[in-house]
Protein backbone atom coordinates (compact mmCIF):
# COMPACT_ATOMS: atom_id res chain seq x y z
CA UNK A 1 0.00 0.00 0.00
CA UNK A 2 2.86 2.45 0.60
CA UNK A 3 4.66 1.19 -2.18
CA UNK A 4 1.70 2.15 -4.18
CA UNK A 5 1.36 5.88 -2.76
CA UNK A 6 5.12 6.42 -2.92
CA UNK A 7 6.20 5.33 -6.57
CA UNK A 8 3.44 8.47 -8.83
CA UNK A 9 5.22 10.73 -6.30
CA UNK A 10 8.95 9.13 -7.50
CA UNK A 11 7.69 9.12 -11.02
CA UNK A 12 6.75 12.69 -11.13
CA UNK A 13 10.41 13.53 -9.25
CA UNK A 14 12.34 11.52 -11.99
CA UNK A 15 10.23 13.22 -14.68
CA UNK A 16 10.72 17.09 -13.06
CA UNK A 17 14.48 16.32 -12.83
CA UNK A 18 14.73 15.18 -16.52
CA UNK A 19 12.83 18.01 -17.58
CA UNK A 20 15.14 20.17 -15.19
CA UNK A 21 18.37 18.56 -16.97
CA UNK A 22 16.73 18.61 -20.41
CA UNK A 23 16.81 22.48 -20.09
CA UNK A 24 20.06 23.18 -18.73
CA UNK A 25 22.14 21.22 -21.27
CA UNK A 26 19.92 22.81 -23.56
CA UNK A 27 21.45 26.44 -21.82
CA UNK A 28 24.80 25.05 -21.50
CA UNK A 29 25.05 24.10 -25.23
CA UNK A 30 23.64 27.52 -26.36
CA UNK A 31 25.87 29.70 -24.24
CA UNK A 32 28.72 27.37 -25.42
CA UNK A 33 27.75 27.96 -29.54
CA UNK A 34 28.04 31.86 -28.22
CA UNK A 35 30.96 31.71 -26.39
CA UNK A 36 29.41 32.31 -23.33
CA UNK A 37 31.06 31.00 -20.57
CA UNK A 38 28.95 29.70 -17.19
CA UNK A 39 29.80 30.25 -14.12
CA UNK A 40 30.66 33.13 -11.54
CA UNK A 41 34.32 34.21 -13.16
CA UNK A 42 32.54 36.90 -14.42
CA UNK A 43 32.30 38.58 -10.89
CA UNK A 44 35.88 39.13 -10.89
CA UNK A 45 35.34 41.31 -14.08
CA UNK A 46 35.74 45.06 -14.12
CA UNK A 47 32.65 46.07 -14.10
CA UNK A 48 33.11 49.68 -16.09
CA UNK A 49 29.82 51.37 -14.40
CA UNK A 50 29.35 53.79 -11.84
CA UNK A 51 26.93 53.59 -8.87
CA UNK A 52 26.02 56.99 -7.20
CA UNK A 53 25.63 56.01 -3.98
CA UNK A 54 27.34 53.63 -2.12
CA UNK A 55 28.40 52.95 1.30
CA UNK A 56 31.45 52.10 0.24
CA UNK A 57 34.19 52.84 -2.15
CA UNK A 58 32.87 52.26 -5.70
CA UNK A 59 34.15 52.93 -9.38
CA UNK A 60 34.18 52.02 -12.27
CA UNK A 61 37.19 50.25 -12.59
CA UNK A 62 36.07 47.66 -9.71
CA UNK A 63 34.76 44.30 -10.36
CA UNK A 64 30.75 43.18 -10.89
CA UNK A 65 31.84 41.21 -7.25
CA UNK A 66 32.34 44.74 -5.45
CA UNK A 67 29.36 46.19 -7.42
CA UNK A 68 27.29 43.24 -5.98
CA UNK A 69 28.29 44.30 -2.48
CA UNK A 70 27.35 47.94 -3.32
CA UNK A 71 24.16 47.33 -4.05
CA UNK A 72 23.48 44.04 -1.30
CA UNK A 73 24.71 47.16 1.33
CA UNK A 74 22.15 50.06 -0.36
CA UNK A 75 19.07 47.25 -0.16
CA UNK A 76 20.32 46.47 3.36
CA UNK A 77 20.19 50.30 4.23
CA UNK A 78 17.36 51.17 2.48
CA UNK A 79 15.44 48.25 4.37
CA UNK A 80 16.91 49.38 7.90
CA UNK A 81 15.80 52.82 7.27
CA UNK A 82 12.28 51.56 6.01
CA UNK A 83 11.56 49.19 9.05
CA UNK A 84 12.54 52.17 11.37
CA UNK A 85 10.89 54.91 9.81
CA UNK A 86 8.01 52.53 9.04
CA UNK A 87 7.06 51.41 12.56
CA UNK A 88 7.14 54.42 14.26
CA UNK A 89 4.55 55.63 11.43
CA UNK A 90 2.59 52.63 12.02
CA UNK A 91 2.26 52.62 15.96
CA UNK A 92 1.11 56.35 15.71
CA UNK A 93 -1.48 55.71 13.27
CA UNK A 94 -2.40 51.92 14.84
CA UNK A 95 -2.93 53.97 18.11
CA UNK A 96 -4.77 56.84 16.19
CA UNK A 97 -7.20 54.47 14.83
CA UNK A 98 -8.29 53.71 18.14
CA UNK A 99 -8.37 57.59 19.51
CA UNK A 100 -11.81 58.65 20.89
CA UNK A 101 -12.08 61.84 18.70
CA UNK A 102 -13.23 61.51 15.37
CA UNK A 103 -10.98 63.54 13.57
CA UNK A 104 -7.97 61.90 14.30
CA UNK A 105 -9.45 58.62 14.31
CA UNK A 106 -11.08 59.29 10.80
CA UNK A 107 -7.61 60.76 9.40
CA UNK A 108 -5.76 57.52 10.69
CA UNK A 109 -8.38 55.22 8.78
CA UNK A 110 -8.00 57.24 5.64
CA UNK A 111 -4.62 57.04 5.46
CA UNK A 112 -4.88 53.45 6.09
CA UNK A 113 -6.87 53.03 3.38
CA UNK A 114 -5.26 55.27 1.08
CA UNK A 115 -1.66 53.92 1.11
CA UNK A 116 -2.34 50.83 1.31
CA UNK A 117 -4.57 50.33 -2.36
CA UNK A 118 -2.18 52.26 -4.13
CA UNK A 119 0.36 49.81 -5.53
CA UNK A 120 3.91 50.08 -4.01
CA UNK A 121 5.66 50.27 -7.53
CA UNK A 122 3.25 53.48 -7.87
CA UNK A 123 4.13 54.92 -4.74
CA UNK A 124 7.78 55.20 -5.73
CA UNK A 125 6.87 56.57 -9.08
CA UNK A 126 4.90 59.58 -7.60
CA UNK A 127 7.42 60.46 -5.10
CA UNK A 128 10.47 60.22 -7.52
CA UNK A 129 8.93 61.96 -10.67
CA UNK A 130 6.69 63.75 -9.16
CA UNK A 131 7.02 65.02 -5.67
CA UNK A 132 10.82 64.89 -6.19
CA UNK A 133 11.28 67.13 -8.74
CA UNK A 134 9.66 69.60 -7.58
CA UNK A 135 12.10 70.59 -5.33
CA UNK A 136 14.25 73.71 -5.54
CA UNK A 137 17.90 73.47 -7.61
CA UNK A 138 20.64 73.26 -5.33
CA UNK A 139 21.52 77.63 -5.52
CA UNK A 140 17.87 78.25 -4.41
CA UNK A 141 17.27 75.80 -1.95
CA UNK A 142 16.69 77.19 1.34
CA UNK A 143 18.73 75.86 4.53
CA UNK A 144 17.08 73.67 7.16
CA UNK A 145 18.12 73.83 10.36
CA UNK A 146 20.78 75.59 9.18
CA UNK A 147 23.39 73.04 7.68
CA UNK A 148 20.88 71.08 5.75
CA UNK A 149 19.23 71.21 2.44
CA UNK A 150 16.64 69.34 0.35
CA UNK A 151 17.21 69.97 -3.29
CA UNK A 152 15.89 68.37 -6.62
CA UNK A 153 19.64 66.40 -6.59
CA UNK A 154 18.98 64.65 -3.33
CA UNK A 155 19.15 65.81 0.65
CA UNK A 156 22.51 66.96 1.83
CA UNK A 157 23.10 67.31 5.65
CA UNK A 158 26.53 67.69 7.59
CA UNK A 159 28.38 64.51 8.76
CA UNK A 160 30.80 63.11 10.71
CA UNK A 161 34.58 62.41 9.39
CA UNK A 162 35.76 59.61 11.56
CA UNK A 163 39.63 58.21 11.74
CA UNK A 164 40.94 54.99 12.41
CA UNK A 165 37.24 54.04 13.09
CA UNK A 166 38.42 50.33 11.76
CA UNK A 167 39.60 50.21 15.45
CA UNK A 168 36.44 50.58 17.05
CA UNK A 169 34.51 48.43 14.76
CA UNK A 170 37.26 45.91 16.19
CA UNK A 171 36.62 46.64 19.89
CA UNK A 172 32.77 46.49 19.26
CA UNK A 173 33.44 42.75 17.37
CA UNK A 174 35.17 42.38 20.43
CA UNK A 175 32.95 43.24 22.88
CA UNK A 176 30.40 40.70 21.44
CA UNK A 177 32.77 37.92 21.40
CA UNK A 178 33.57 38.22 25.03
CA UNK A 179 30.10 38.57 26.31
CA UNK A 180 29.23 35.46 24.32
CA UNK A 181 31.96 33.85 26.48
CA UNK A 182 30.60 35.09 29.82
CA UNK A 183 27.36 33.97 28.79
CA UNK A 184 28.80 30.24 28.15
CA UNK A 185 30.45 30.46 31.32
CA UNK A 186 28.10 31.55 33.28
CA UNK A 187 25.47 28.60 32.25
CA UNK A 188 28.37 26.09 32.67
CA UNK A 189 29.01 27.59 36.40
CA UNK A 190 25.43 27.71 37.04
CA UNK A 191 24.79 24.17 35.62
CA UNK A 192 28.16 22.99 37.42
CA UNK A 193 28.44 24.46 40.65
CA UNK A 194 24.62 26.41 41.17
CA UNK A 195 26.64 29.69 40.93
CA UNK A 196 24.79 32.43 39.32
CA UNK A 197 26.63 35.76 37.71
CA UNK A 198 24.96 39.20 36.64
CA UNK A 199 25.27 37.99 32.99
CA UNK A 200 23.38 41.45 32.04
CA UNK A 201 25.25 43.40 34.23
CA UNK A 202 28.74 42.19 33.21
CA UNK A 203 27.49 41.89 28.96
CA UNK A 204 26.35 46.19 29.82
CA UNK A 205 30.05 46.29 31.10
CA UNK A 206 31.56 44.91 28.48
CA UNK A 207 29.88 46.47 25.61
CA UNK A 208 30.22 49.79 26.84
CA UNK A 209 33.60 50.35 28.74
CA UNK A 210 35.68 48.17 25.78
CA UNK A 211 34.65 50.54 22.92
CA UNK A 212 34.55 53.66 24.83
CA UNK A 213 38.36 52.57 26.17
CA UNK A 214 39.01 52.40 22.46
CA UNK A 215 37.56 55.33 21.41
CA UNK A 216 39.29 57.41 24.16
CA UNK A 217 42.95 56.09 23.75
CA UNK A 218 42.38 53.95 20.25
CA UNK A 219 43.66 57.16 18.09
CA UNK A 220 40.22 57.65 16.79
CA UNK A 221 39.42 61.00 16.04
CA UNK A 222 35.92 62.07 14.94
CA UNK A 223 35.56 65.44 12.87
CA UNK A 224 32.46 67.01 11.51
CA UNK A 225 31.46 68.19 7.77
CA UNK A 226 28.71 70.85 6.54
CA UNK A 227 27.89 70.20 2.84
CA UNK A 228 28.84 73.84 1.03
CA UNK A 229 27.79 75.03 -2.62
CA UNK A 230 30.43 74.98 -5.11
CA UNK A 231 30.07 76.66 -8.53
CA UNK A 232 30.79 73.77 -11.28
CA UNK A 233 29.83 76.39 -14.13
CA UNK A 234 28.48 79.46 -15.18
CA UNK A 235 24.84 78.15 -13.96
CA UNK A 236 25.63 74.36 -12.77
CA UNK A 237 25.83 74.21 -9.03
CA UNK A 238 26.59 71.51 -6.77
CA UNK A 239 26.91 70.83 -3.33
CA UNK A 240 29.89 69.07 -2.02
CA UNK A 241 31.02 67.76 1.56
CA UNK A 242 28.79 66.09 4.21
CA UNK A 243 26.41 63.17 3.77
CA UNK A 244 24.45 63.48 0.53
CA UNK A 245 20.90 61.11 -0.01
CA UNK A 246 20.05 60.95 -3.70
CA UNK A 247 16.79 61.37 -4.79
CA UNK A 248 16.41 57.82 -5.61
CA UNK A 249 17.01 57.03 -2.45
CA UNK A 250 15.01 59.36 -0.58
CA UNK A 251 12.01 58.46 -2.78
CA UNK A 252 12.44 54.56 -1.97
CA UNK A 253 12.57 55.05 1.73
CA UNK A 254 9.25 57.66 1.78
CA UNK A 255 7.41 54.88 -0.32
CA UNK A 256 8.48 52.35 1.56
CA UNK A 257 7.75 53.46 4.89
CA UNK A 258 4.44 54.83 3.86
CA UNK A 259 3.42 51.26 2.51
CA UNK A 260 4.58 49.27 4.97
CA UNK A 261 3.48 51.91 7.92
CA UNK A 262 -0.32 50.86 6.96
CA UNK A 263 0.38 46.59 7.59
CA UNK A 264 2.08 47.95 10.92
CA UNK A 265 -0.65 50.01 12.29
CA UNK A 266 -3.50 47.32 11.79
CA UNK A 267 -1.24 45.14 13.70
CA UNK A 268 -0.92 47.56 16.48
CA UNK A 269 -4.54 48.04 16.10
CA UNK A 270 -5.61 44.42 16.30
CA UNK A 271 -3.18 43.85 19.02
CA UNK A 272 -4.63 46.53 21.12
CA UNK A 273 -8.67 45.40 20.84
CA UNK A 274 -7.38 41.87 21.16
CA UNK A 275 -6.59 42.42 24.85
CA UNK A 276 -10.07 41.08 26.18
CA UNK A 277 -12.31 43.45 28.09
CA UNK A 278 -11.61 42.11 32.11
CA UNK A 279 -8.18 43.14 30.91
CA UNK A 280 -8.27 46.39 29.85
CA UNK A 281 -10.62 47.08 32.93
CA UNK A 282 -8.36 45.77 35.28
CA UNK A 283 -5.47 48.10 33.86
CA UNK A 284 -7.72 51.05 33.51
CA UNK A 285 -8.78 50.56 37.55
CA UNK A 286 -4.76 50.48 37.91
CA UNK A 287 -4.35 54.05 36.22
CA UNK A 288 -3.28 52.93 33.22
CA UNK A 289 -4.42 53.52 29.68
Amino acid sequence: MKLKKILPQLATLFIVVLIFGFFTMNAQLNMENRGIDFGYGFLTQESSFDVQFSLIEYSGSDSYGRAYLVGLLNTLLVSVLGIIICTIIGVIIGIARLSPNYLIRTTAAWYVEFFRNIPLLLQIFFWYYAALRALPLPQDAEAILGSSYLTIKGFYTPSLIWENIDIFIYSVIAAIVAIVFVRIHAKKLRENQGKHLPVLNISIAILFVLPLLTFLFGGVNVGYETPELKQLAKTSFKFEGGLSIPPELLSLVIALSLYTATFVAECVRAGIQGVGKGQREAAASIGLN
